[in-house]
């Protein structure tokens, strides 16, 4: 009868991690990137708070970890709701706007004058770091830029044709 041969002390099996969800990855890059927030994994959302260049701004970024597709939305809310007598020219001035971007687009709730900023990334396989990048500071980057001009309509009385002139011109810079 042959011997069996002692299993040696490091040929303990290995157990595989369960893969991590999108929404584990997220928060873990929002706490790579020292990004202060507050996770939702019952409803797949993120809620984090932002200092722009004219004002603080409050974030939401929403996954959807399906079985063929990912997808992760940022929204990010302005605190100053548009007066009820400028909602048609921000209307306008935020439809100019959209006519110009390529990634994202504004909204605002006709009934409280909520104004927003949207991007969305979605992929067929896993994202990575890259594509949240990508989705939050290009988010937050618009919303930075457009907040003087959309206030100078909502309460400034300036013309919603202005909007792309008073708009901040865009800064060359590097995200993390």
């Amino acid at each position: 009868m042959a011997r069996q041969p002692k299993p040696l002390a490091n040929d303990t099996p290995i157990q595989a991690e369960p893969p991590r969800t999108l929404f584990e990855r997220l928060a873990e890059w929002m706490d790579s990137n020292d990004w202060k927030h507050d996770a939702y994994p019952e409803k797949g959302n993120i809620w984090t708070g932002c200092n722009l260049k004219d004002v603080s701004v409050r974030s939401w970024l929403e996954v959807h970890d399906g079985d063929d597709w990912q997808r992760v939305m940022a929204l990010t809310f302005y605190p100053a709701r548009a007066p009820e007598a400028r909602r048609a020219a921000l209307a306008e001035a935020i439809n100019r706007i959209n006519q110009s971007l390529v990634f994202g687009n504004f909204e605002m709730d006709p009934e409280d004058g909520e104004i927003r900023f949207r991007t969305t990334v979605e992929a067929p396989s896993a994202m990575d770091d890259t594509m949240f990048d990508r989705v939050f500071h290009s988010n937050l980057s618009a919303a930075d830029r457009y907040f003087p001009a959309l206030m100078a309509v909502a309460y400034g009385n300036a013309a919603p044709a202005s909007v792309l002139d008073l708009a901040r011109p865009v800064e060359k810079t590097v995200l993390q």
